[in-house]
């Protein structure tokens, strides 16, 4: 008989939070069966919430730094004009309680020459864990290289970002500047150049494309000319434009 194996439960205490940026809070959390879980780069809570009808509602944000000695939390969240999520790390102070399952999320880095990451500041924590993450050479004993693109309204949500030791990292800052958010626009032409620029004509790489779901889907596309295979490719959406918007 086959088990499942279930992500745990797990009720905390919110003991500090702060705004890193105008968009971008960051809760920290504890709890007694945090103590000793290990946590891999990217990976993320759900949280439980309830919305004013009373509603339950589960929401997910990635766990930015974790500390299993102490049974603590980093959980970096962006504010929303509207959302029970982006309600709740508005308001959230120390003494508060909440509910949550995790760590979620099976993705895992692996040896490569070059690494991209494209996404949009849902996908901020999670590539800043992903790039920290990254360490020493390639396969082909070059350093490891890594190119991201991240895009934010403006140059007021960018965070300070760091690769792993002895990686060489590429940052771009993609400003969207009144463009609409949730649409492929401000990425895609990077994209088309980072193809044609032969930054990837050496050794084997990875793209990890993450942000609003269908924006993925057609941010991918650029990419065909790369011919990578399906295991050289990550994607994961972090959140929906809802249908009939402007894309």
């Amino acid at each position: 008989m086959t088990s499942i194996r279930r992500t745990p439960l797990h009720t905390a205490t919110v003991t500090a939070a702060s705004d890193l940026t105008p968009r971008m809070r960051r809760v920290t959390v504890t709890a007694p069966t945090l103590v000793g879980v290990a946590v891999n780069p990217a990976q993320d809570v759900e949280l439980v919430l309830a919305e004013p009808s009373g509603r339950r509602v589960k929401r997910r944000y990635t766990i930015r730094f974790a500390r299993p000695e102490i049974g603590e939390w980093d959980l970096d969240m962006l504010l929303h004009q509207e959302g029970p999520g982006s309600q709740w790390a508005a308001d959230a102070k120390p003494g508060d309680a909440i509910t949550f399952f995790g760590p979620r999320g099976r993705l895992k880095l692996t040896e490569a020459d070059w690494d991209l990451f494209v996404g949009d500041e849902s996908s901020l924590p999670a590539i800043a864990a992903l790039l920290e993450a990254l360490h020493g050479d390639g396969p082909g004993g070059q350093p490891r290289r890594a190119r991201a693109f991240i895009e934010v309204e403006g140059a007021g949500d960018e965070l300070p970002i760091q690769a792993g030791d002895g990686v060489e990292l590429d940052l771009r800052w993609i400003h969207r500047g009144g463009l609409a958010a949730g649409t492929p626009t401000a990425l895609a032409p990077q994209l088309d150049g980072f193809v044609s620029d032969g930054w990837t004509a050496s050794g084997i790489g990875h793209a990890y494309l993450l942000g609003e779901s269908r924006t993925v889907v057609a941010l991918r596309a650029h990419l065909a000319p790369l011919q990578l295979s399906t295991e050289q490719i990550f994607t994961k959406g972090y959140w929906n434009l809802p249908l009939g918007s402007d894309r």
